[in-house]
């Protein structure tokens, strides 16, 4: 489904001071659930009447929700808020111009769109969006991010994950097939823009048994690479995979943990498995789970020989 970004229809409304004002929401949000008006006021550098007017305006444009039914008047930023200010900082940086007004892109917890740079060049910009889409089950999916974290924020929790995949594209990019991290911010991260299909976006008789065979020998090889480096993707399936002009690229790099944590082997295991089961159940191609697993037990304690 194709949606477009809120943000960039606030965006050309903001003025300094309203970034002020957001960035004074968010900041504040590390101590109060919500930001009492005068905290902000302070921080934006404004009269409480003029901060208050200006609250209202980012409220009518979906940036900050508000609330007084607590003895104050209270703000919260909104996912749409933290997208204008990621927007913001990434363009002062001069890491992208524009932004394309449809997605491109729609994963489990993040939206990506065409971002176009200084250079004129595109480049993919996903936000994740943890925020506004809380559940028990994404708590529970995304613990190792933020387990020893006291900030439970889901917009904070949606900066941890953006950090994350643009550590884990720093590593890998140099060796293999994933995309080449250019920045991150907040929740949002910029990486290089590569035209190509999903895996799982494939009808099943758009590719046949012997081609699938073949896209699932170049998956397996290039993970077995990554594993021996040292890294277990712990989140892979036919959803993680983009078919390229020249070859496949694993994406969706959050959930990734080192061959040192204790639990790895078991989220390699489940990699594995859950990937030759999307083959098996769709292309019919079958393979030796066993021969497979055998490989990559050896290419991950490999990479742990150094311990």
């Amino acid at each position: 489904m194709v949606s477009k970004l809120l943000a960039l229809d606030a965006y050309p409304k903001l003025r300094d001071l309203d970034f002020r004002v957001l960035r004074g929401v968010e900041l504040n949000m590390r101590h109060h659930r919500w930001v009492p008006l005068e905290d902000i006021a302070r921080f934006a550098r404004l009269d409480v009447e003029t901060a208050s007017f200006r609250l209202g305006k980012l409220d009518s444009w979906g940036l900050v929700v508000r609330r007084s039914d607590m003895g104050y008047v209270g703000y919260q930023l909104t996912i749409h808020g933290y997208d204008t200010l990621a927007i913001r900082a990434l363009a002062k940086k001069g890491v992208v111009e524009a932004i394309s007004t449809a997605q491109v892109g729609v994963g489990k917890d993040a939206d990506v769109y065409v971002g176009i740079t200084p250079s004129r060049e595109k480049v993919a910009v996903k936000f994740n969006r943890i925020g506004g889409r809380t559940s028990s089950r994404k708590a529970r999916y995304h613990g190792r991010v933020f387990q020893n974290k006291r900030h439970t924020s889901w917009l904070y929790v949606s900066r941890l994950i953006a950090q994350r995949e643009y550590e884990a594209l720093t590593l890998l990019s140099p060796i293999a097939r994933v995309p080449k991290p250019i920045a991150w911010n907040r929740h949002t991260v910029v990486m290089e823009f590569i035209e190509g299909r999903e895996l799982a976006e494939l009808s099943d008789a758009e590719m046949g048994r012997e081609e699938a065979g073949e896209v699932l020998k170049r998956i397996l090889d290039e993970y077995l690479k990554i594993v021996r480096f040292g890294v277990v993707h712990s989140d892979l399936s036919e959803y993680n995979v983009v078919l390229t002009g020249d070859g496949i690229l694993i994406i969706d790099w959050a959930q990734y943990v080192t061959t040192a944590d204790p639990e790895s082997l078991e989220y390699l295991e489940r990699d594995i498995t859950v990937l030759l089961n999307a083959f098996k159940r769709r292309w019919h191609v079958e393979v030796d789970f066993q021969e497979v697993w055998q490989r990559f037990k050896e290419a991950w304690t490999e990479s742990r020989g150094a311990e």
